[in-house]
């Protein structure tokens, strides 16, 4: 069974439009810090992500505390990271560089200088198409953009060319 370690984003997304359990389908277990945690669950009251997370919790969706608390800091301060990204970074690399399932651009950029494996949310339902679990990435997309998700349109062409949802122009 595959490893992840979630941010607060790509768990809001995915609740938000219904495909929670995607995330289990696609990648088998989430671990999440307890700063992820505060976010989704103790400041996530009247969020779909809530009850998603809470529903999932001690089955899939595993608790997990930074193992050296003292490595966060500095990914707070000199990268200007919130406390679930660090914590999801250092997770990640204390299970052995685990996939990191993460939006912001700072904690995006910060986890790929320290060779990490980062997954952003489109990437989840790109992934989701290639294993058959949904029929249309171009439709998820449609609805994380209208949610406020920022994808460049370049991005979100690159995405749907490689799923076969785009074809070039000959």
């Amino acid at each position: 069974m595959k490893v992840v370690v979630s941010d607060s984003s790509p768990l809001n997304y995915l609740a938000l439009l219904s495909d929670f359990d995607l995330l289990r389908q696609t990648y088998g277990t989430v671990v999440i810090p307890p700063a992820v945690y505060r976010e989704v669950v103790e400041r996530g009251a009247g969020y779909p992500v809530r009850d998603a997370v809470l529903a999932a919790l001690g089955e899939w969706v595993i608790l997990a505390q930074a193992p050296d608390p003292a490595k966060v800091q500095p990914l707070l301060r000199d990268h200007r990271l919130d406390l679930g990204e660090g914590e999801a970074i250092v997770v990640a690399e204390a299970l052995g560089g685990a996939p990191l399932l993460m939006d912001e651009r700072q904690g995006v950029s910060c986890a790929r200088s320290r060779g990490m494996t980062v997954i952003r949310t489109p990437m989840i339902y790109a992934q989701a198409k290639i294993l058959g679990l949904i029929g249309s990435v171009r439709d998820k997309l449609d609805a994380l953009r209208l949610r406020g998700f920022r994808l460049a349109d370049r991005h979100y062409e690159q995405i749907l060319r490689e799923v076969g949802e785009l074809t070039m122009p000959e």
